[in-house]
């Protein structure tokens, strides 16, 4: 897959600009067109609130949220110019969550922000950054709102156990593994059994990465489940990567669907740029 097609979350956080950076380092590398699409919890000024309001606050309001999008957008294009020619900028009227899904389903990557947990937005930053990936069906780039980001997707690390989140995580992470220094495969499997299997499938995964200009080493430690997400980042470090690849694991609770533990950990307690799929 290429990715000729990237949308970056922009908003009026301190971490966007970063975000950006980010986008256009991916955009510049794969010569793709990067659309910037500014989605916020601030809800709307609809018509029946405007009733409920006095007058001068229901114009003080548009004002200041017209303010902070044309701010956003000019941050957005300043950052851009002269980077890469192939933007745009989108402002999705509406549920701000839902048009971040409708607009990730148009794209080959989306790029969101690690949730802050400290941010008076987090509980908004948490719905974008789940929902575009579960309900999306694109991969996310999500970008740690701390760390070094001053080299990306050069020595990357790879979470494996075999399953189909992790195989797409793989095959949509391509671009960047075929571009890689150096990439390293890791499996945490529950018991020896699991292992076994892992092992008797290594070389279909090694033809496969090679057949595509990878050539990967292999990793394998029993461990618990539970601790899965913090060995990852334990094993990315020791590592030196500075991009992980891993399987957006979830289950249905009562009807919807919600992140699973590894998945929340790493969202949680991310220290490196996470490309995960699901």
């Amino acid at each position: 897959m290429d990715i000729k097609s990237i949308m970056v979350h922009v908003d009026d956080g301190s971490t966007c600009a970063v975000r950006i950076d980010v986008a256009l380092r991916v955009a510049d590398r794969f010569r793709g067109a990067l659309t910037g699409v500014y989605l916020v919890a601030t809800p709307e000024v609809t018509p029946t609130v405007a009733a409920l309001l006095p007058s001068d606050t229901v114009a003080q309001r548009i004002a200041a949220t017209g303010d902070a999008q044309e701010r956003a957008e000019a941050t957005f294009r300043d950052a851009a110019r002269g980077r890469i020619g192939a933007i745009e900028w989108r402002a999705p009227a509406g549920v701000a969550v839902e048009g971040a899904v409708r607009n990730a389903r148009f794209a080959d990557l989306a790029i969101i922000g690690q949730p802050q947990a400290d941010s008076n937005t987090f509980g908004f930053e948490q719905r974008l950054a789940e929902s575009v990936l579960l309900q999306s069906g694109t991969p996310v780039l999500y970008v740690p709102y701390t760390g070094d980001l001053s080299s990306l997707g050069m020595r990357i690390l790879v979470a494996w156990d075999g399953g189909r989140e992790s195989a797409r995580a793989i095959r949509d992470a391509l671009p960047f593994l075929e571009g890689a220094s150096q990439v390293m495969i890791a499996s945490y499997p529950r018991n020896g059994e699991v292992a076994d299997a892992l092992a008797l499938a290594q070389p279909h995964l090694d033809a496969y990465l090679g057949h595509h200009g990878v050539c990967a080493v292999f990793r394998r430690h029993l461990g618990d489940d539970l601790e899965v997400g913090q060995r990852l980042l334990s094993q990315a470090a020791d590592f030196g990567s500075d991009l992980l690849v891993m399987g957006g694991f979830a289950h249905s609770r009562a009807r919807e669907w919600v992140l699973g533990g590894v998945t929340r950990t790493m969202l949680e307690s991310m220290t490196l740029p996470v490309l995960m799929s699901r």
